[in-house]
C-alpha cells in the first residue's frame, strides 16, 4: 500500500468526519420526528391539563362556583375532557390538513 500524504491522511480524516455527522444528523432528525409526533398525539391533553387545576385546596377557587370547582377536581371528569380534548384536537388536525391541502395545492 502506498504511503498516502499528509493531504492525503487529512482527506480521509475529513470524509470520516462527514460520514460521521451525516450519521448524527439522520439520527437527530429521527429524534425531531418522533418528538413532534409525540407532541401532535398528546396536544390536546397537554392543552387541557394545562386548564384543568392539578389541586383545589378547600378554600381555594379557581372558577368562583363551589359546585364546578368540586366538579373539575373529580379525576374521572378531568379523564373524560382529556379523552375530548384528544378527538377534538385530532378532528381539528384533520380539517386543518384538509384545508391546507385545498388552499395550497401541489
Amino acid at each position: 500500500m502506498p504511503n498516502l500524504s499528509k493531504a492525503d491522511r487529512s482527506m480521509d480524516a475529513l470524509d470520516q468526519e462527514i460520514r460521521r455527522l451525516r450519521v448524527k444528523a439522520k439520527q437527530l432528525e429521527e429524534k425531531i420526528d418522533d418528538n413532534f409526533n409525540y407532541f401532535q398525539q398528546h396536544s390536546g391533553s397537554m392543552f387541557v391539563r394545562s386548564l384543568l387545576p392539578r389541586r383545589i385546596e378547600d378554600d381555594e377557587q379557581v372558577t368562583g362556583l363551589r359546585l364546578l370547582d368540586v366538579a373539575l377536581q373529580n379525576e374521572k371528569l378531568q379523564g373524560i375532557l382529556l379523552k375530548l380534548a384528544d378527538i377534538i384536537a385530532e378532528k381539528l388536525g384533520d380539517g386543518l390538513n384538509w384545508l391546507t391541502t385545498r388552499v395550497f395545492k401541489k
